[in-house]
C-alpha cells in the first residue's frame, strides 16, 4: 500500500465519517436531549437536597433564635448557585427571612418554590421550612450545555474510533499501534506523563490519535482536580456550619448544645463527669458603668483564660458558655477527685479576679463556682447542671467569689422540696 492510496482511502473515509458524524449527531440530539434534561434536573435536585441538608441546621438555628445574621449567611450560601434565584426561611410562628435575585418578582413566587421542612435544634420538633425557587432559564441552559458536551464527546469518540480503523489498513504502523495500545492500557488521568509519540508518526493519523488521547487525559486530569477542590470546599462549609450550631459566637467556646454533645460522647470512656458552673460577680455593674462593649471584653477575656487553663491541664474536658455571664467547665474523671476539683475551682476564681483594661479603665470582677459530680453511666446533664447551680447560689448567698460543692443527699432533698 503506497502513500497516495493511503491518502485517497483516508479522504474517502473522512467524507464517510463526516456524513456518519452528522447523521449520528442528529440521532444523538433526538435521543439525548430529553434524557439530558431529565438527568440535569435530577442532578440539580440532588445538589439542592445536599445543600439543604448541609445548611438546614444553621437555617433552623436562625429561625429558632430569630437571628438575621445567620439567616443571611444561609440564604447567601444558597444564592451563590446560579440555578437558585430566591430563598426564604419561614418559621411556623411567622418569622421569615427572604432574598432573591429576580429582576421582576414573579406572582405567587413561593408557591412555585421547593419546600423543605426544618426542625428545632433543641428537641427535633418541626420548626418551619426553607423555600428554594429555581432559575428555570439557568437550569435549561445548563441542561443544554450538558447535552451538547455529551454529544461532542461522543462525536469525538466516534471520530477517534474510525481513525483507528483507518490506521489498521496501513501495515507499516502496526507496531507503533501495538505500542500505543500497551501505553494506553497503563495510562490513567492521574498519571502526570503524556503518551509519547515517535517523530515518524507525529504528523500522521497515529499522531492525531495520540494527541487527542493526551488532550482527553489532560482534560480529565483537570476535571478531577476541580472536582476535588469543589468537594474540599463543600466539606469545609459543612464543617463550618456544623460547628456554628455548637459554638458561642461571642467567645468561640462551645455553647450548651456543643457541651452536651461533648459530655454524651466523653461519658462512654470515663467513670465520672464533673461540672464547675461559673457565674461572674459584679458583671451587671460593668455593663451599667462602662457599657456592653466592656462586658463583652470581660467575657472574651475570661473565655480565653479558661481555655488556656483547660489546655494546660492533664484532665480532659471542655469549656463552654451557656448564656449571659455563665460559663461551664466539664471535666472527664476516672475517679471522684475532690482535691483536684478544689484546685481547678481555685484557679478559676483567681483567673476571674484578674483585672482587665478597657479604654484606660481597670475593670475587675469575681466569680462564684458551683461544683457537682455524677457517675458517667446514665448521666443526666440537666440534673448535673441544676445541682451545680444550687451549689453556686449557696456561694452567692454566703458572700460570693468562692466555690462550693453540691452536698449530696442534703441538697437533693432540698431540690425535691422546691
Amino acid at each position: 500500500m503506497n502513500r497516495s492510496k493511503l491518502n485517497s482511502l483516508s479522504n474517502k473515509l473522512l467524507k464517510a465519517i463526516t456524513l456518519l458524524a452528522l447523521f449520528y449527531l442528529v440521532i444523538i440530539l433526538l435521543l439525548m436531549i430529553p434524557v439530558g434534561f431529565a438527568q440535569a434536573d435530577k442532578n440539580h435536585k440532588e445538589l439542592e437536597h445536599k445543600l439543604v441538608l448541609s445548611l438546614s441546621g444553621s437555617a433552623a438555628i436562625a429561625l429558632y433564635v430569630n437571628n438575621d445574621e445567620i439567616a443571611e449567611e444561609v440564604i447567601s450560601a444558597l444564592l451563590l448557585h446560579e440555578e437558585i434565584d430566591a430563598v426564604k426561611l419561614e418559621s411556623d410562628e411567622g418569622i421569615a427571612f427572604a432574598s432573591n435575585h429576580l429582576v421582576v418578582e414573579e406572582e405567587n413566587l413561593w408557591e412555585h418554590a421547593n419546600k423543605y421542612r426544618l426542625y428545632s435544634p433543641t428537641d427535633g420538633e418541626p420548626l418551619g421550612a426553607i423555600y428554594i425557587h429555581n432559575k428555570h432559564a439557568a437550569l435549561q441552559q445548563k441542561a443544554l450545555d450538558r447535552v451538547f458536551n455529551q454529544v461532542l464527546f461522543i462525536l469525538v469518540q466516534f471520530l477517534v474510533t474510525v481513525i483507528a480503523l483507518i490506521l489498521v489498513f496501513n501495515r507499516t504502523i502496526g507496531r507503533p499501534l501495538t505500542a500505543l495500545a500497551d501505553t494506553l492500557y497503563s495510562t490513567t488521568p492521574e498519571d502526570p506523563k503524556n503518551i509519547p509519540i515517535d517523530n515518524d508518526n507525529r504528523n500522521n493519523e497515529l499522531g492525531v490519535v495520540v494527541h487527542s488521547v493526551n488532550t482527553f487525559i489532560e482534560n480529565s486530569r483537570q476535571a478531577i482536580k476541580r472536582e476535588r477542590e469543589l468537594r474540599s470546599q463543600i466539606e469545609h462549609w459543612e464543617h463550618y456550619y456544623r460547628n456554628l450550631a455548637e459554638q458561642d459566637i461571642l467567645t468561640g467556646l462551645k455553647n450548651r448544645l456543643g457541651c452536651e454533645k461533648y459530655v454524651n460522647q466523653a461519658s462512654k470512656s470515663c467513670e465520672y463527669i464533673a461540672l464547675l458552673l461559673v457565674d461572674l460577680d459584679g458583671f451587671k455593674a460593668v455593663n451599667d458603668t462602662y457599657g456592653h462593649a466592656a462586658g463583652d471584653l470581660i467575657l472574651t477575656e475570661l473565655a480565653s483564660r479558661l481555655s488556656s487553663l483547660q489546655a494546660k491541664s492533664n484532665v480532659p474536658g471542655v469549656v463552654g458558655r451557656i448564656g449571659g455571664d455563665e460559663f461551664v467547665v466539664y471535666l472527664v474523671l476516672q475517679q471522684n477527685d475532690h482535691e483536684l476539683l478544689t484546685q481547678v475551682a481555685t484557679h478559676i476564681i483567681e483567673l476571674a479576679n484578674r483585672p482587665a483594661t478597657y479604654n484606660g479603665h481597670t475593670i475587675k470582677v469575681g466569680c462564684s463556682v458551683g461544683i457537682a459530680v455524677q457517675p458517667s453511666t446514665g448521666i443526666e446533664i440537666e440534673r448535673l447542671l441544676h445541682r451545680a447551680d444550687r451549689a453556686m447560689y449557696r456561694v452567692k448567698e454566703e458572700g460570693k467569689n468562692n466555690y462550693q460543692f453540691f452536698h449530696g443527699e442534703r441538697q437533693a432533698r432540698v431540690e425535691k422540696m422546691d
